[in-house]
């Protein structure tokens, strides 16, 4: 993957690095390089500006430049204001057990894989990337939010890891055409504003042959919200849920989140020459659920035992709380 060059996500051309900037001759697009991260968003994320994100981002690379990667995940909790105290053990744990957790995920992804190449869609904190350093020949990791970046440099530069890291919109990835043999989209789909877009981007990237693995919450599911507690979080009306969010959290943690239902979703696929392996509900790792309420705790055994029940996982994957689904891209993929 190291071979290949990057392409201007605006236009589709290719880009030339000069000094600390990707340049595209063909549009004039202009994309800077910070920490070795390239630059490539042409839109920020939801929750902050260019500049506010990327001064964030240069904090948390002059602390993590002393500091362990555990102990950055904990400064970056400490300056961000939009995680409710009573979540952070929560998010922490998410981020810290990233790695073990998303390995089986990762195994199934690149069944019979001998030299694939990992495109790892919304890669956050790095820990896919490395789950998959004994799995894929080489790995890529992209995320809109370089301060996430940031912090899965300094995850894959403590394990002594290698990976190719890009800030960039997943609707629009800087890359050629067909040049991951398997995609990874895990959680990331239903934190999007254009999921048909990411979906036809992944499967542009994708070469024939190839497979994605994505997850997503449901929009159909009338029980609590995994990470919020809130229910009938993809029903409700928008207002409601956002009032009833900032009295539980004192924040609108859903305000960027749209949630999705399977079948819409392989019906988009469907239309980009990706076929389903599998579809199944969303494998709960009981270690999720640590230090969460007692209710929780309870709803997320039940649901783990009844989608072991044949026939009944055909019912959580319509109006249970998340799915996942395995994807193939045929080798008479149309073009995008």
């Amino acid at each position: 993957m190291n071979g290949v060059n990057f392409v201007c996500p605006a236009c589709g051309s290719r880009v030339v690095r000069s000094e600390e900037t990707y340049r595209c001759d063909a549009c004039g697009g202009a994309y800077p390089i910070f920490f070795g991260i390239p630059d490539f968003r042409l839109r920020p994320d939801p929750y902050l500006s260019f500049e506010d994100e990327r001064a964030k981002a240069t904090k948390l690379e002059l602390f993590g430049r002393t500091a362990t990667f555990a102990a950055l995940v904990a400064h970056y909790y400490r300056i961000t204001d939009d995680v409710p105290s009573s979540l952070l053990p929560v998010f922490t744990g998410y981020v810290l057990g990233a790695s073990e957790r998303t390995k089986p995920t990762l195994e199934e992804l690149g069944h019979d894989c001998v030299q694939g190449n990992l495109l790892d869609l919304g890669c956050g904190s790095g820990g896919s990337l490395l789950a998959a350093a004994d799995i894929y020949a080489s790995s890529t990791g992209v995320d809109i939010a370089l301060r996430w970046l940031v912090i899965a440099k300094k995850r894959l530069t403590e394990a002594g890891i290698e990976a190719r890291l890009v800030c960039a919109n997943a609707e629009a990835l800087p890359f050629p055409p067909g040049v991951f043999t398997h995609v990874l989209a895990n959680d990331l789909i239903d934190n999007v504003d254009a999921p048909d877009a990411v979906l036809t981007s992944a499967a542009l990237a994708l070469a024939p042959g190839g497979r994605l693995w994505l997850s997503a919450g449901n929009r159909r599911w009338i029980g609590p919200h995994p990470a919020t507690g809130v229910w009938a979080a993809g029903l409700a009306p928008a207002r409601w849920r956002k009032a009833r969010l900032e009295r539980k959290h004192g924040f609108d943690l859903l305000r960027a989140v749209s949630l999705q239902t399977s079948d819409r979703l392989r019906r988009v696929a469907g239309q980009y020459g990706l076929s389903t392996i599998v579809v199944r509900p969303r494998q709960v790792d009981p270690s999720l659920m640590r230090g969460r309420s007692h209710v929780l705790r309870v709803l997320a055994h039940i649901y783990r035992q009844i989608g072991q029940v044949p026939g009944f996982a055909a019912l959580l994957i319509a109006i249970g709380p998340a799915f996942e689904i395995l994807f193939t891209k045929s080798h008479e993929a149309k073009k995008l």
